[in-house]
């Protein structure tokens, strides 16, 4: 897969590509993905042409919190088949483009066959232009096709998936993104305190633009290389620490990526050692059923 960054000679004429925000990949942004896919049969590349940063913290002027960092969504759209990402750099003085400026642009930097958009798509000065407009705008210059909004107990969306995570429903959250939510990372030195008890962790620290899931403890997936392990998690601020369920192995300095599945409880303090040992038994015990009876509960 190829990437461009602001490219005015990117070798993708004739192309189909989506447009969006694309923050978490959710099953809504991969029905956009699929629809371009079946526009371009086997004969053309798919693109997907996002923004860098996302338009909403630079509107909002708030620092970025991604569902999906930059190199989690690549891995993402590649496994999904795409060809190609285009980033346009997002800032407060690309933000006033009027909407046929940006229809401009896109028709002199990429020249598409064609382009897919989720109908709440919207682009140019203030957000004035819609899926509808695109479609008005484009004429003669590409096609526009308006991808209708997934629906799962209500509109499928990246704000409704980050409300989900904050408040600690992952299991909601995970069946939005049609995946579990996942942190990538490289194994750290942590204090050693779990490993004392009997009970050795991995730990990382997660992407500082990273969005996590509200603190607490978690049953986890570990992915190690190609090897999937079930963990109990804790996290703490961007701290995440998590017991290997039946691996007895150092990984400093390995890259691995932990996945939300359920979460367990609140973290709490503990009066002493004891009386920890005892609750983190209890969350492995509990981890450990939840997750062998195949996520049922």
């Amino acid at each position: 897969m190829n990437i461009y960054n602001d490219a005015s000679d990117a070798m993708v004429r004739g192309s189909v590509c989506a447009i969006g925000s694309f923050d978490g990949i959710h099953l809504g942004h991969q029905a956009i993905v699929r629809k371009a896919r079946n526009i371009a049969g086997a004969s053309s590349r798919i693109g997907v042409i996002t923004f860098i940063p996302l338009p909403f913290f630079v509107l909002k002027s708030i620092r970025p919190m991604y569902l999906t960092v930059k190199v989690e969504k690549e891995r993402l759209f590649e496994s999904l088949g795409v060809d190609f990402i285009y980033y346009f750099s997002f800032d407060k003085r690309f933000a006033t483009l009027e909407p046929a400026a940006f229809i401009d642009l896109l028709s002199s930097r990429l020249a598409p066959a064609h382009i897919v958009v989720g109908s709440n798509f919207h682009f140019g000065s203030a957000r004035t232009g819609s899926a509808h407009d695109l479609l008005r705008f484009a004429r003669g210059l590409f096609n526009v096709h308006i991808v209708q909004p997934i629906e799962y107990n209500g509109t499928i969306s990246s704000t409704r998936i980050r409300e989900l995570l904050l408040l600690g429903n992952v299991v909601a959250a995970n069946q939005l993104l049609g995946r579990e939510y996942s942190i990538n990372g490289k194994v750290i030195k942590g204090k050693g305190k779990g490993g004392s008890m009997g009970f050795p962790t991995v730990n990382l620290h997660a992407p500082l633009d990273k969005l996590l899931p509200l603190d607490g403890i978690y049953a986890a997936h570990v992915l190690v290389g190609d090897d999937c392990f079930n963990g109990a998690l804790f996290m703490r601020h961007d701290l995440v620490e998590v017991h290997l369920l039946d691996f007895h192995d150092t990984l400093y300095g390995q890259e691995i990526t932990v996945s939300f599945v359920k979460r367990i409880r609140n973290i709490e303090n503990f009066p002493d050692d004891v009386t920890l040992s005892k609750a983190i038994a209890d969350d492995i015990a509990q981890v450990n059923n939840f997750l062998n009876r195949g996520n049922d509960g």
